[in-house]
């Protein structure tokens, strides 16, 4: 009888144990993909993305930080800092500074990358931490559609303007986002809201446009807000005139679209 009250007090204290170890909150970012985790000092900085890859043009990207103790860290300061190394030269491109996604419970953030990696050069995301910085090294593969559009407006000034997707494009009236960025230097990309834009869609396989259609209007931080209709799924290219006081800066400025 004894080992009978003996074993159902110790099945008690194992399920017990077993429901309290159930119920610590996972390792997990629902539908997010961890590229990589490193410790810098007394924190673990891991890197996750919507995607499983990253691809040329606009990539949203997530820290999560943790203390030694496994603990949220959700007050540090997080900088992005793109680089590419071309061996004789180095270069960074526009990126969006991450700010803590209560939510989430991540530090939300974009990059925008201009090429992808190859032998003529390599990518790697630092991330700065309180000041002290770890770098990623990331592989970026080529869009199957071009994603963003890089030139030398008629200010002689360079300008990378890229479209962020939304989560899937539906024939009929769409929210359409894009981001302009200033090269000021090879690494300084800041956003560029002085500009009126003009949106013409055109679908090359079909040789039409479509009607409806709303011009992007600056939102601030280098985004522009309008709306884009498709009026059939295929091929679409969104062709964007830039001006500034009036004045042409890029007469076409193209991305492109399939769905």
């Amino acid at each position: 009888m004894n080992r009978i009250f003996s074993c159902a007090i110790l099945c008690a204290v194992i399920f017990a144990a077993c429901k309290k170890e159930a119920a610590k909150p996972a390792d997990i970012v629902i539908n997010k993909t961890r590229l990589s985790e490193t410790t810098n000092s007394n924190t673990t900085i891991t890197l996750w993305s919507d995607n499983e890859g990253l691809l040329t043009g606009y990539n949203k990207l997530y820290v999560s930080l943790k203390n030694n103790q496994g603990d949220e860290i959700k007050n540090a300061t997080v900088a992005y800092t793109s680089m590419m190394d071309m061996i004789s030269m180095k270069h960074s491109s526009p990126a969006e500074q991450p700010v803590y996604n209560d939510e989430l419970k991540l530090y939300e953030g974009a990059v925008v990358f201009t090429m992808p990696t190859s032998e003529m050069g390599t990518w790697q995301l630092d991330v700065t931490v309180n000041g002290a910085t770890v770098s990623f090294p990331l592989t970026i593969g080529t869009a199957p559609q071009k994603q963003l559009a890089t030139f030398v407006g008629t200010d002689k000034n360079k300008y990378v303007l890229a479209i962020i997707p939304p989560l899937k494009w539906q024939v009929g009236l769409n929210d359409l986002d894009i981001l302009i960025n200033r090269q000021a230097s090879m690494t300084d990309f800041p956003a560029d809201d002085g500009f009126t834009v003009e949106l013409t869609p055109e679908m090359p396989s079909m040789g039409h446009g479509s009607p409806n259609n709303i011009n992007p209007v600056s939102t601030g931080s280098g985004h522009y807000k309008g709306k884009v209709n498709y009026t059939m799924t295929g091929d679409w290219r969104l062709h964007f005139k830039l001006k500034k006081n009036d004045v042409v800066i890029m007469e076409d400025a193209s991305v492109d679209i399939l769905f």
